[in-house]
């Protein structure tokens, strides 16, 4: 039974390294990516949403008593026309101060819990940076030993060093008739 090995060529396994250098460097990249992403969006929520919603909320603050001042001095001129107009916009301003303090409290709390709902992705991201920085370096580097290695078993086996190629049946039959054809002249002389 012939248990040799017939490789004609190793392309497919050079093509698949190379792919998966490329993939390695992607993974390497979109995980950095997603780093950088957490980063900017804790930082997003802790400078930028905190001093936008506390400058919406002084705004309207100041809105909100400016109103309240002019309701109470049109309350105090008898000026009922206008004092309907004004209670409905202090209304409204106190309306829009609550909902602002609301999203005000929410953003405290999605900066105070931030870390606690994201550590555990960002631990599962560790995970991944492992594989792609010690494992798939390694299957890059069992590839191209693999590759030196069929090379060289192809070098040898198109030299004939040992190894039987799909004639090589016939070539030892050859060789043997040669061998017998000398071994009979010999014998002969």
């Amino acid at each position: 039974m012939d248990r040799q090995a017939k490789v004609t060529s190793v392309d497919a396994l050079t093509s698949f390294r190379s792919s998966l250098i490329i993939y390695m460097g992607s993974v390497g990249n979109a995980l950095d990516e997603v780093r950088d992403e957490v980063r900017r969006m804790r930082t997003w929520l802790q400078v930028d949403q905190r001093a936008y919603w506390g400058g919406q909320l002084k705004r309207l603050r100041k809105q909100l008593e400016q109103a309240e001042a002019e309701l109470f001095t049109s309350r105090l001129s008898a000026m009922t026309s206008h004092s309907a107009a004004r209670q409905m916009a202090v209304t409204r301003l106190r309306r829009m101060v609550r909902e602002t303090e609301e999203r005000a409290k929410a953003l405290q709390k999605w900066i105070r819990n931030y870390d606690s709902l994201v550590e555990p992705l960002i631990k599962k991201l560790d995970g991944m940076q492992h594989f792609a920085s010690h494992d798939l370096p390694k299957a890059v580097s069992s590839l191209a030993q693999a590759e030196r290695t069929l090379d060289d078993y192809t070098r040898i086996a198109s030299e004939g060093g040992g190894s039987d190629g799909p004639d090589a049946g016939a070539e030892k039959e050859e060789e043997r008739a040669e061998k017998g054809s000398a071994a009979e002249e010999g014998g002969a002389a």
